[in-house]
């Protein structure tokens, strides 16, 4: 018994020094660790706002979208993206272009159902284009890869 414990004993200490050595923080600054071990990195250009899920739910107002339905079988329309309705934007791919961005989010959004009309959610990715124009991105095109919309009411 004794030995099973001296055993386990062991491996335990043995495996607590098996860790990454700790880094002087001012060369972690000069040096990230995600550049050194290929980890993620962030693609954002430093001159400029940064493009997040706000800036882009504001960025989208207005635009309209082609869409078909979810199926596949019902009639292709167009989808306004309106001020007022209830909108989720997540950012789901980055990528740095020779004159801007081009990112891919996922939306979630609904219609504003009005009397007599069905209820609509429409959701998918979408790729956007983003141009700098003078300090600001400007968003330039917006590409449907999966946004679809179905009628009744969503659960």
């Amino acid at each position: 018994m004794m030995r099973i414990i001296l055993g386990i004993t062991a491996i335990v200490l043995a495996l607590a020094g098996c860790g990454p050595t700790p880094q002087d923080p001012a060369t972690i600054a000069k040096d990230p660790p995600a550049a050194k071990q290929g980890g993620m990195q962030t693609v954002q250009k430093s001159d400029g706002p940064e493009i997040t899920s706000e800036k882009i739910n504001n960025d989208i107002v207005g635009r309209v979208v082609s869409v078909s339905d979810l199926a596949g079988v019902g009639p292709r329309d167009e989808w306004t993206f309106e001020a007022s309705e209830f909108r989720k934007v997540d950012i789901i791919d980055r990528h740095v272009e020779e004159n801007g961005f081009r990112i891919t989010i996922f939306v979630t959004t609904r219609n504003n159902r009005r009397a007599n009309e069905d209820d609509i959610q429409v959701s998918g990715t979408l790729r956007l284009h983003y141009e700098k124009n003078g300090s600001q991105w400007t968003l330039k095109k917006i590409e449907n890869l999966t946004f679809r919309y179905s009628l009744g009411v969503s659960t």
